[in-house]
């Protein structure tokens, strides 16, 4: 009976949706390991910011994951034409196409026209999952860019956009945490030479470049996992996933109130350790790909947690050992019975040695070892 009480309250669906998880964020870092330089970059649009006396609003930022160099643009609107336009000018005539561009999933960057361009000049374009921006380098990047504005504007917010030279000059010339070098050492091989170079004569010995970037990703990786949780769904698993309301007051709808999940939605493919792309369960359509941290398991009366089985894992000579987990050994010969018969059942704690006498069980009392086991006897 507790059994049942417990399974049935993990598998209400109202309190799937409504209620918040208690748990560690799922998902592991996956860094992303670029061996030289523009083998990945990232792209993204800032703003709108104030628009300036040049008519300009927003900024568009290229980012080299490997140097750590960085290409800022001003630009007045946010749009496909644009970002295709600053990629051709700005990336491509300097550095040449990257392998991979990664970007998020705004309209300016997965229209047709910047698909076209990305593709025709050989790069392939990536995009990051729905609320998880952790996959673009950009945007700890662009938190580094507006920190740097708000130094130098002071309270003439309209002239950000005058500034972006220096800004720029100051990014890639200071040591990056990542590498220990700056990025104009990463990418140049040399510093960038400016009138302090002169009194302080710095060295301009280099290091293992990879090696230090390996050893930033693992320990970055390292804490970053101290936060985190394993988590793994199979093709076929049902899921909830968190969503994203935004309050309506002419609907007279509020966030707050709203479902902190949708769902369920059916596995349809797993893409990496941390990506899945997800299905509709009544229609089958496809509903996009979500990163495991927006990812709760949608639980019911018949899915796996929920099911009473006993998982053979050793045989002996006239021996099965099994392993699992439950309640009481007044179950337990009803639920061997139920795997002997091929059906489901419920497993056990205890560690017991259970001897099988038609057409009944016994059940001893020695232990038989430390892991979550106990034996029966065919």
């Amino acid at each position: 009976m507790p059994a049942d009480v417990k399974r049935y309250v993990t598998s209400c669906s109202v309190c799937q949706l409504i209620k918040p998880s208690q748990r560690k964020p799922a998902g592991l870092m996956v860094p992303i390991l670029p061996q030289r330089p523009w083998e990945y970059a990232g792209v993204d649009f800032v703003g709108p910011l104030p628009r300036t006396a040049s008519g300009n609003a927003y900024l568009l930022v290229f980012v080299d994951y490997f140097s750590k160099w960085i290409e800022v643009c001003a630009v007045r609107e946010a749009t496909a034409h644009v970002a295709a336009a600053k990629f051709v000018s700005e990336i491509f005539a300097r550095h040449g196409a990257p392998t991979y561009l990664i970007s998020d999933r705004g309209s300016p960057f997965v229209s047709e026209l910047f698909e076209h361009v990305i593709s025709t000049l050989g790069s392939v374009h990536r995009l990051t999952t729905a609320y998880h921006p952790q996959t673009n380098a950009t945007e700890r990047v662009n938190r580094t860019l507006k920190t740097a504005i708000r130094a130098y504007v002071g309270d003439k917010h309209t002239s950000w956009d005058k500034f972006l030279s220096q800004i720029c000059f100051a990014l890639r010339t200071a040591p990056h945490d990542s590498t220990g070098l700056s990025p104009s050492m990463m990418l140049y091989g040399r510093e960038l030479e400016t009138p302090l170079d002169l009194i302080t004569q710095p060295s301009s010995d280099g290091v293992d470049e990879p090696a230090t970037l390996d050893h930033s990703h693992n320990r970055q990786k390292k804490y970053y996992d101290l936060r985190r949780r394993q988590s793994s769904y199979a093709v076929g698993d049902l899921v909830r996933v968190k969503s994203h309301p935004r309050s309506d007051a002419q609907s007279k709808f509020t966030a707050k109130l709203a479902p902190l999940f949708t769902g369920p939605l059916r596995v349809s493919q797993k893409l990496r350790d941390v990506n899945y792309r997800l299905t509709e369960l009544d229609t089958g359509t496809d509903a996009g790909v979500f990163h495991v941290v927006n990812l709760q398991p949608f639980h019911t009366w018949d899915s796996p947690s929920n099911r009473r089985t006993i998982n053979c894992i050793q045989s002996v000579p006239g021996y099965t050992r099994l392993c699992g987990q439950g309640k009481t050994l007044a179950t337990l010969a009803a639920m061997l019975t139920a795997h002997v018969t091929g059906s489901r059942m419920h497993t056990v704690k205890q560690h017991k040695m259970v001897k099988l006498t038609a057409p009944k069980f016994e059940v001893g009392s020695r232990t038989v070892g430390a892991d979550p086991s106990f034996i029966f006897r065919m």
